[in-house]
């Protein structure tokens, strides 16, 4: 979708306001039409993407989790947005679900995490089959605390979809977003000498064009 600059035909609107148009509500009409146009033009297929964690007990066993609720967008100027919906997590154990959602997200408080960055518009532009490695500034919103982060993501653009994975996975710290706490406290309830407190991410994520 490109949005070309709206140059209004003051002669026409003054042909049509003779008319019997009332002009107030026809600027609101052009106003309100103009604005539809900024959406987005890529949205998230939840079914073909993935946000997955490590975590590392007694500093040697390695388990991997994600979430099965996503949602996000690209814009047209290149603005990227995800939500993780914190209840979906998954770790394939129920009562473990349960703890994380209530000990360590504490979700009833903090729902979601929001995740944004900015890309080149370049990028959506091109058409065919393209490959390329990116370097991206991000902000990750969780539990109620930002962090920025510059990290290497490879992206693939294929036949109208935008396919975003990171290079390696971004390392989140506990204590950047006040969470060591909750871990604390899990490592008590499940018994356990050590959870890292540094958990890898890995994105993979397909947007596909609206």
């Amino acid at each position: 979708m490109i949005l070309r600059k709206f140059r209004p035909n003051f002669s026409a609107l003054a042909i049509l306001s003779f008319k019997g148009i009332n002009y107030i509500k026809l600027v609101f009409l052009v106003f309100l039409t103009t604005s539809l146009t900024v959406q987005a033009d890529w949205n998230l297929d939840e079914s073909q993407s993935s946000i997955e964690f490590i975590s590392i007990k007694n500093n040697r066993i390695l388990e991997r989790h994600s979430f099965k609720k996503l949602s996000g967008s690209i814009t047209s100027e290149g603005f990227v947005n995800v939500t993780i919906d914190l209840d979906s997590v998954d770790t394939k154990i129920p009562i473990r679900d349960q703890r994380m959602r209530n000990m360590l997200f504490e979700t009833k408080i903090f729902p979601t995490a929001t995740f944004s960055a900015k890309i080149s518009t370049n990028d959506l532009e091109l058409e065919g089959e393209h490959f390329w490695v990116d370097e991206v500034k991000g902000r990750l919103n969780l539990h109620g605390l930002d962090t920025n982060f510059i990290f290497k993501l490879i992206i693939l653009n294929k036949n109208n979809s935008f396919r975003v994975v990171t290079n390696y996975p971004l390392s989140i710290s506990a204590e950047d977003f006040n969470l060591n706490a909750g871990i604390a406290a899990l490592q008590k309830i499940a018994g356990l000498d050590s959870i890292s407190s540094v958990v890898p991410v890995i994105l993979d994520l397909v947007f596909v064009e609206s």
